[in-house]
């Protein structure tokens, strides 16, 4: 919103009951909400499942729309193959016959709306290596309310030894794509399915 809309739309102060003290704390949005609302608002596609049947569906529905079959998916985690009936591929693969990487996340970042991952789904490989289409399985188990918060997870959830290669997956956006101090920046496409059980 421009200045001069703010501005214009700003209420006035009037001697209402409901108008909150400004002693009082501001209310906090949910992390979950913050991280849902920023990670669309930069052009991600944010899919909620509540089981693993639903998932299945919108996973099925992502390769409809744009035309992809399962051998089309990227996928070195032998554990999310499984899940999703995909080959998994550990050696010999050439990423340009993939226009889709699956990976799991290790928690979602809600400040900014990006995804913290890191070794555990990239291997040694670095993002630019990769295809420019992500589908990120995740859990509501997964959320942190920034990137302090993720990395004190991370800590917490590797204890004998911490990852390396961690970095934050963002969203490709066009318009960022058009502004010179992004160039060689390495965010995807994006596709997030969220399943709460």
């Amino acid at each position: 919103m421009s200045f001069w809309n703010k501005l214009f739309s700003a209420k006035t102060k009037t001697d209402n009951s409901d108008e909150k003290s400004k002693f009082l704390p501001e209310e906090i949005e949910a992390v979950e909400i913050t991280f849902a609302k920023k990670f669309t608002e930069k052009g991600g596609k944010f899919i909620y499942s509540e089981n693993s049947s639903s998932t299945d569906q919108f996973f099925s529905d992502i390769l409809k729309e744009n035309n992809w079959q399962r051998n089309d998916v990227l996928c070195i985690d032998e554990n999310l193959a499984d899940r999703f009936q995909l080959d998994c591929k550990k050696k010999q693969f050439n990423f340009k016959n993939f226009p889709v990487f699956l990976i799991d996340s290790e928690f979602l970042i809600g400040d900014q709306g990006n995804i913290l991952i890191c070794n555990h789904q990239l291997k040694d490989y670095k993002l630019e290596q990769l295809p420019p289409y992500f589908i990120v399985f995740s859990s509501l188990k997964q959320f942190a309310s920034d990137v302090s918060d993720g990395m004190s997870k991370l800590k917490e959830k590797h204890a004998t030894q911490l990852p390396n290669n961690i970095t934050t997956l963002n969203v490709k956006n066009i318009v960022d794509e058009n502004n010179f101090l992004t160039y060689g920046s390495s965010a995807k496409n994006l596709y997030l399915l969220l399943q709460e059980s």
